[in-house]
C-alpha cells in the first residue's frame, strides 16, 4: 500500500509555530496546541478575538492533496475557510512541511456534546448529506488516494494489524466481521457509487453550537470511497456510548437520506460497513499506540468501539437491516 500509517507527527515547537504565524499571516497571540493524529494544529487570536488554527502537515503529505481539500471546502461552501498568507499563497513549505491557516470554528466536538438528541443526529445527517450532493461529480487528480482510512483498504489494513488484538473475544469478533465482509459485502462491491467523501465523521471532527447547527471540520482523509461509507462512518461514532446505539443510527440516516437518497443496495449493507469502520479503528488504533505511546487522541475512541462492538455482537443483523428499510421510508 502507497500511503502507510503514518508513523510520527511534526514536532515542532511552540515558539517556531509562533514564528511562521508571525511571518506569514501576521498572527502574534499563540493560545494553545489543539491535538492531532498526524499533524500539528496550533491555536491563534487576532485583537478582535477571531481565531485560527496553523496547520503543519506530516512530512509524507501532498501538496496535491491538501490543494483537493482545499478545493472540497470552497465547493461545499462551508463556514471552515483557508486563509491566504500575506503574500496570496494557500500552502506554504516550512523545513520540509506544508502549511496552512485555518478559521476556526467555534464550538463544542459532538463527543463532549450532550444530549445526543434525535433531532441533533438528523441534522448531522443532514449536514453530510448536503456535503456529499455538494461534491457529487468533483474530480481532483488527488482523489483516488491509497490511505489507510479508506473503506477500500479495510479488509487488507485488518489482516493486517489483527496479530495485534490479544484478547481472544475481541481477536473473534474482528474475525466475524471480517467473514461476514467477505460473504456479503466484496461480491456487491462492484455496483456500489464511488464519490469523493470526507471519509472522517469522527466525534471530534463535528462542532456543535447547538442541535441545529453542525459544521464538519478536518478533511484530511478526504478521498475516493464507496459513497455509503460517509454516513456509515458517522454512523460509527454516533453509536458510540449509547443504550440504544442502533436508534442513534436511525437519527443520522434518515436525515442523510433526507437530502441525498441512498439507494436500496446501500442501505442493505450499511450496517456491514459501520462494523467494518469499527473494526478498523481498533485495530488501527492497537498499531499505532505502539508507535505513539503517549499520544492519547489516537486512542481515544478505543474502548468505546469494544464496547460497541461486544453490544453489536449479540444484535439479529437481519432485524437490524429491516429497522435501517423502515427509516429510510419515513424521511421521504
Amino acid at each position: 500500500m502507497a500511503n502507510n500509517l503514518r508513523h510520527l507527527s511534526p514536532e515542532f515547537s511552540i515558539d517556531e509555530a509562533k514564528e511562521i504565524a508571525k511571518k506569514y499571516y501576521n498572527l502574534e497571540e499563540f493560545l494553545y496546541q489543539l491535538p492531532s493524529e498526524r499533524d500539528q494544529n496550533f491555536l491563534f487570536q487576532q485583537d478582535d478575538q477571531s481565531k485560527f488554527i496553523l496547520k503543519i502537515s506530516n512530512i509524507d503529505e501532498n501538496s496535491s492533496v491538501l490543494d483537493m481539500q482545499i478545493c472540497a471546502i470552497k465547493r461545499f461552501n462551508s463556514q471552515l475557510q483557508t486563509l491566504p498568507t500575506l503574500n496570496g499563497q494557500m500552502i506554504i513549505t516550512y523545513e520540509n512541511h506544508f502549511v496552512r491557516l485555518v478559521n476556526y470554528i467555534p464550538g463544542i466536538p459532538l463527543a463532549r456534546f450532550q444530549p445526543h438528541s434525535s433531532k441533533l443526529l438528523f441534522n448531522l445527517g443532514k449536514v453530510l448529506g448536503q456535503l456529499d450532493q455538494s461534491l457529487h461529480k468533483f474530480q481532483h487528480s488527488s482523489m483516488k488516494r491509497d490511505l489507510y482510512w479508506n473503506m477500500n483498504n479495510a479488509e487488507k489494513i485488518i489482516n493486517t494489524y489483527k496479530y495485534l488484538i490479544t484478547d481472544q473475544n475481541h481477536y473473534e469478533i474482528i474475525e466475524e466481521i471480517l467473514r461476514q465482509w467477505k460473504e456479503f459485502i466484496i461480491p456487491c462491491l462492484g455496483s456500489l457509487r464511488i464519490a469523493v467523501i470526507h471519509n472522517d465523521a469522527n466525534d471530534y471532527n463535528i462542532i456543535v453550537r447547538d442541535e441545529d447547527t453542525l459544521y464538519l471540520i478536518d478533511f484530511g482523509d478526504m478521498c475516493e470511497s464507496y459513497l455509503v461509507s460517509e454516513v456509515a462512518i458517522a454512523c460509527a461514532y454516533v453509536m458510540l456510548d449509547k443504550d440504544d446505539p442502533i436508534d442513534s443510527a436511525c437519527h443520522v440516516l434518515c436525515g442523510y437520506h433526507q437530502i441525498y437518497p441512498l439507494e436500496k443496495i446501500e442501505i442493505d449493507i450499511v450496517y456491514y460497513f459501520i462494523r467494518m469502520r469499527l473494526a478498523m479503528s481498533v485495530t488501527i488504533s492497537a498499531h499505532q499506540k505502539q508507535l505513539q505511546p503517549n499520544n492519547e487522541y489516537i486512542v481515544i475512541s478505543e474502548k468505546p468501539a469494544w464496547n460497541l462492538l461486544e453490544k453489536l455482537k449479540n444484535l439479529d443483523s437481519n432485524s437490524v437491516h429491516h429497522t435501517f428499510h423502515s427509516v429510510s421510508h419515513t424521511s421521504n
